[in-house]
């Protein structure tokens, strides 16, 4: 090979292997001299990520135990008021009305008296007719008992006496005047009275009218005192303390009850007292009824009515060193979540005395314990929590104080 030939093979190979190869050195030279010499990120501290709850302070107080149930306002007396005499309706109470009110003693029907007047004068005549017989067979007796005397009749019988007819005279008078009582009764049914102080539930009745023996005047209701049957189970007893076999007089009664009811838009509050517990469980329900006593007082706002259904708060036994619980904080039906004194998690058993509709009431708990109330995503135990009050801010735990709000930092 000549020797121009060589030099421009050398120069070709210079060009394509050897210029690249050291721009390619070149360009990894800078990269790893820029990578050496980069700027540091400033290092941001590790924040850990804490869940906001809101709680509730627990503290703990002397309670009632109370026992809710609900039932109907019955009356202690409820009649229904029937005619012991036949006849015409002559004189009718103008209260005599369905809802009217009537007064213990107020004559509510008159029926015609005309017959039952009669009735009571010929009664009246035989009365003094047997009286006349009486005093003549007294008179005859005595005369004929002197004459056997003077004959010297000695054991007389008893028909000469005139004992016998003596017996039968006295015995038509006493007939006679059982006559004339049972005359004198009829006379006084045709009037009726109320029995009692009440409310006129039913009446059918119109002046004129004939009324048989037996049918019905009017359904009357008293309503100055009513019973209300409160359905309860064995537990509900135990917890409020009241003994199954629990028999009282109102004015005795330990037990108190708060009866409310709604009507329209008015809120009806009454006060009751439990007077006692029915003797047999009922086969259907298992359940056993106490029976609230409930008293109309003067000038209450409200009536007792009968029939009207009314929910019931009974108060029982008292109960040292407890804390009430909002129901929402009962997890699984047995849990409570805490915060302690590290802002953690922590999962108790509740030692439950009673639950409530709104609320549960619980022993063995420490005073200003923060209980969540609020949802939890994955709650475990130990994780990191920040506790909030009802208002929002962030509530701090003191060992035997109460809990103090942190204000946030603008």
């Amino acid at each position: 090979m000549q020797p121009v030939a060589r030099n421009m093979l050398v120069r070709k190979l210079i060009k394509w292997l050897v210029a690249p190869g050291i721009l390619l050195f070149i360009s990894l030279a800078v990269v790893n001299w820029l990578d050496s010499n980069k700027p540091q990120p400033n290092e941001r501290p590790t924040r850990v990520k804490l869940n906001k709850v809101f709680v509730h302070e627990s503290i703990q107080a002397s309670t009632s135990l109370k026992g809710h149930s609900q039932g109907q306002m019955l009356p202690t007396e409820d009649l229904e008021i029937r005619s012991e005499v036949t006849g015409k309706i002559e004189i009718l109470s103008d209260n005599l009305v369905n809802g009217g009110k009537v007064t213990k003693g107020e004559l509510l029907v008159q029926i015609d008296q005309s017959d039952y007047l009669l009735e009571v004068i010929q009664r009246q005549s035989r009365v003094a007719q047997a009286e006349q017989q009486l005093a003549k067979v007294t008179a005859e007796t005595e005369s004929a008992q002197r004459e056997l005397a003077d004959l010297g009749r000695k054991n007389p019988s008893s028909l000469a006496r005139g004992i016998p007819q003596l017996k039968q005279a006295e015995a038509s008078l006493e007939a006679a005047k059982a006559d004339l009582a049972i005359a004198k009764l009829a006379l006084k049914r045709t009037q009726i009275f109320a029995p009692f102080d009440g409310r006129v539930e039913k009446e059918t009745l119109t002046k004129g009218q004939y009324l048989n023996r037996g049918g019905v005047v009017a359904k009357i209701h008293g309503n100055d005192v009513m019973e209300v049957r409160l359905a309860m189970n064995a537990e509900q007893f135990t917890q409020i303390g009241l003994p199954l076999d629990y028999y009282s007089h109102y004015q005795d009664s330990k037990f108190d009850v708060n009866l409310t009811a709604q009507v329209g838009q008015s809120a009806l509050k009454w006060h009751a007292k439990i007077i006692r517990v029915e003797a047999a469980i009922d086969s259907q329900t298992r359940s056993l009824y106490a029976v609230a006593e409930v008293h109309s007082q003067k000038g209450q706002q409200y009536p007792l009515l009968k029939g009207l259904f009314v929910n019931a708060e009974i108060t029982g036994q008292l109960v040292d060193n407890v804390t009430e619980l909002p129901k929402l904080a009962l997890r699984s039906n047995e849990q409570l979540w805490v915060v302690d004194e590290n802002n953690q998690l922590k999962v108790e058993i509740a030692d439950i005395v009673q639950r409530k509709p709104d609320s549960i009431i619980v022993r063995n708990l420490p005073d200003h314990s923060l209980v969540i109330v609020s949802a939890l995503a994955i709650p475990t135990s130990g994780m990191p929590i920040q506790p909030l009050l009802p208002n929002g801010q962030i509530a701090r735990k003191r060992t035997h104080q109460t809990i103090e709000p942190i204000r946030k930092k603008t």
